[in-house]
């Protein structure tokens, strides 16, 4: 009997693919033709996936905030939040920086395709889903330290937790890989209590 087709799991292979070929050749070397070779997969069998590489590229970018998503979904499954707050939000925002292998590869995706945004209506509503998804959880984050907090000062604070982190994940990648990370988590601890209005214990 034929084996059935796992199409999030033909995704992942070919999602997986294209970020390699992204990380090592760039924008100039992305193509179906070269995502389909890197994945093993034939041509026209990535093109009923992905008929376009508009639609590919998208699909790239849209991932990165689904794994950002998952991690500190996984996060928040394995830590007893109401336990020790602040250690809760600096395990999720951790989880945004690009600290190992995985996450520096994510982040230069991101940087690559994100940089389509400006001139490319598709990859700006990819690029635009992925900045929610970081923007509420950075909110979201701060609303566990300060649930009392006014509205638009949480908006306000949130907005600033997300240029930090934005600042942090952009030296980390342009960093060298064997460079100490500790400093951009120091920054980090020392900024979320100030980012919710609260005091260092």
């Amino acid at each position: 009997m034929p084996r059935l087709i796992d199409h999030s799991e033909r995704d992942a292979v070919i999602a997986a693919a294209a970020w390699r070929v992204l990380s090592r050749d760039g924008l100039p070397g992305f193509s179906v033709r070269r995502v389909a070779e890197e994945a093993g997969l034939a041509t026209a069998s990535l093109r009923r996936a992905f008929p376009t590489q508009v639609a590919l590229r998208s699909y790239c970018l849209r991932l990165v905030g689904e794994r950002v998503q998952a991690r500190m979904d996984a996060v928040a499954e394995a830590t007893d939040r109401d336990a020790d707050p602040r250690a809760f939000v600096l395990a999720c925002l951790a989880e945004l920086l690009p600290l190992d292998t995985g996450r520096r590869t994510e982040m230069e995706v991101w940087l690559t395709l994100g940089s389509l945004a400006l001139t490319d209506a598709d990859a700006r509503a990819a690029h635009d889903d992925s900045t929610r998804t970081l923007a509420r959880a950075c909110r979201s984050l701060l609303a566990l330290l300060r649930p009392d907090a006014d509205p638009g000062e949480l908006d306000t604070a949130a907005r600033r937790l997300h240029a930090l982190v934005d600042g942090l994940a952009l030296h980390l990648v342009h960093a060298a890989p064997t460079e100490d990370t500790t400093w951009a988590l120091d920054a980090l601890d020392a900024a979320v209590p100030a980012a919710a209005g609260t005091r260092v214990p």
